[in-house]
């Protein structure tokens, strides 16, 4: 706990915001169960301390990479240089600094972080979901919230149902991409502008490399749903965490970033407030029968 609580302060130091911190936090658990250890491994057998920072000459001395401050010092110089870190998701800004194989590596070490911090964070840690999920960066209400429905793409074809399918070729995710969880819409001719569907709290902006591309999740003001709307063009979303928008309120540009064999919108429909849904550990439910409800469908 004194280890986290000198990469907080180092975070700090610098101004940086509590998500720094958290990410700090979660490296070193990661690589170090945030102790401060004397040896490497087969990947790196010169990499020492709390970040197991290579002796590469990039990282300082052996006693800069031993000692928690100056070792958090350079771990945050690095995630400076990160460009957009703050949009990142966790284990990617981690990967960019650290380098790991694995750029998902980090995500599992989250939760653990997240305790950690909440722990020594005092105020700043009671607005962090247990998930690991931060404060909302924003909070403006776009729209007229009237509690209509739209179709999340103007002339969208709906190109894939929810349900068992054949996982097309190259796909990844093993026997999970052997069934849809959610529903796909194209736009024919050229990219879309992707709109939220109904009113919604944006709780989730993805900017990631990993299988959902980017991205946004909502949650229906009503409470029923959360929404993920995903493999958008990278750089195209409009919206910021905590922003309330109303439907038809432009979101993100149709893309082809993550796990996809070509551009479109990929939906998935959780059951009531989730604060970061994920496949497989929360279950999705078929957005078919509400879509047509709506008259989306």
């Amino acid at each position: 706990m004194k280890n986290a609580q000198a990469i907080m302060n180092a975070a700090k130091d610098f101004g940086l915001p509590v998500a720094a911190q958290l990410i700090g936090i979660q490296a070193a658990v990661s690589e170090s169960n945030l102790r401060a250890i004397d040896y490497g491994d087969g990947a790196g057998p010169d990499s020492r301390g709390l970040f197991q920072q290579r002796a590469n000459g990039a990282w300082g001395s052996y006693e800069d990479r031993m000692d928690a401050t100056i070792s958090a010092t350079n771990f945050f110089k690095a995630l400076q240089r990160v460009e957009g870190w703050e949009a990142l998701e966790p284990t990617i800004a981690i990967h960019r600094v650290q380098r790991n194989a694995d750029p998902n590596h980090y995500t599992r070490f989250r939760a653990q972080a997240t305790e950690v911090f909440k722990a020594l964070g005092g105020e700043a840690g009671t607005a962090i979901d247990p998930s690991g999920i931060c404060p909302a960066g924003g909070n403006e209400i776009i729209g007229d919230l009237a509690g209509e429905w739209v179709k999340p793409m103007t002339d969208a074809i709906n190109t894939s149902g929810y349900g068992p399918r054949p996982a097309p070729s190259g796909t990844a995710g093993g026997v999970l991409a052997n069934f849809h969880y959610g529903i796909d819409f194209a736009h024919p001719g050229g990219p879309g502008t992707i709109v939220a569907i109904t009113d919604m709290k944006i709780i989730k902006v993805r900017h990631l490399d990993g299988l959902f591309g980017t991205g946004v999740t909502g949650q229906t003001v009503d409470g029923k749903l959360t929404i993920g709307m995903y493999h958008m063009e990278a750089g195209s979303v409009r919206v910021k965490e905590g922003d309330t928008v109303a439907a038809g309120t432009p979101l993100g540009t149709e893309g082809a970033t993550g796990n996809v064999t070509g551009r479109h919108l990929h939906m998935e429909f959780f059951a009531g407030t989730l604060p970061n849904p994920m496949v497989p550990v929360n279950p999705t439910i078929d957005p078919t029968p509400i879509l047509k409800e709506k008259g989306i469908l």
